[in-house]
């Protein structure tokens, strides 16, 4: 990938503190359409996860009373047959990672790449994760869908069950990661740290399912969201690397007089 490509991608640019807010003067300054634009590419990312579980939510209604409830036991008992001491253990871990695992390791890489001066990166992750629990916390409270088997010192929004939040968060967090693994990273690098984060979204799901405090379903629609919110993200550095302007020296005569 061309580094004049990776420059104007905000999400990996990197700048000192006094060349950002440069750049954020200038987009004030000349970027009104850009800003508008990245608010409706927010806000259609918003819109297009939530219609998208909502209409999910209406057709797991449907067939709760008929054939989901069948499938989401049938995978929970199957997963129950794998029962070790070892897969426990590897269980508890990989959901480690989908919760206080991301806040620890958002917290050292936003520290990180500001001190590296790529706040575009430490914004993206920040809004991807932390968008996602709001959206999060917003889903399970209009759904209301009890859990499996009771968790204890949830918060009482994230007692229920209805999307999964580790899969949710973890999907967004981790694949905006992979997004900046693939954009930064070079050689073999780039493919093995890609395909390793996106493994670890599908072990986070797994040991939700494994560990009977989420159902199928749950753990799917919390991977269709977070993808969702993130792709959002992602979007929205793209547009504000269209209206990325360039603070310029004061116009000479001459230029001013060709204008015209």
């Amino acid at each position: 990938m061309a580094t004049s490509e990776r420059r104007a991608d905000p999400l990996v640019a990197r700048r000192s503190a006094a060349g950002w807010g440069a750049w954020l003067r200038a987009l004030l300054d000349r970027g009104e359409r850009q800003l508008a634009a990245l608010g409706l590419t927010l806000a259609v990312g918003f819109v297009t996860g939530l219609v998208s579980l909502y209409a999910f939510a209406v057709l797991a209604d449907e067939v709760l009373r008929q054939q989901t409830d069948l499938l989401d036991l049938l995978v929970l008992a199957q997963l129950q047959q794998f029962k070790s001491p070892t897969l426990d253990l590897l269980a508890r871990v990989a959901s480690f990672m989908g919760s206080e695992g991301v806040a620890i390791i958002g917290v050292l890489l936003v520290a990180a790449l500001a001190w590296r001066g790529r706040w575009g990166a430490a914004g993206g992750l920040v809004l991807a994760a932390g968008g996602a629990q709001l959206l999060n916390d917003v889903l399970k409270g209009e759904f209301h869908r009890v859990r499996p088997s009771p968790v204890l010192g949830m918060l009482p929004v994230q007692a229920f069950s209805f999307p999964s939040g580790h899969a949710m968060v973890s999907a967004a967090f981790y694949t905006c990661l992979a997004y900046l693994s693939w954009r930064v990273l070079h050689g073999w690098a780039r493919p093995v740290c890609t395909a390793g984060l996106l493994l670890l979204v599908l072990a986070i799901g797994l040991s939700r399912l494994y560990l009977g405090v989420h159902y199928f379903t749950d753990v799917v629609a919390g991977y269709l969201a977070g993808f969702l919110w993130t792709d959002a993200v992602i979007l929205g550095g793209h547009v504000l690397a269209r209206g990325r302007v360039r603070p310029t020296a004061a116009r000479s005569p001459k230029s001013e007089a060709a204008k015209c």
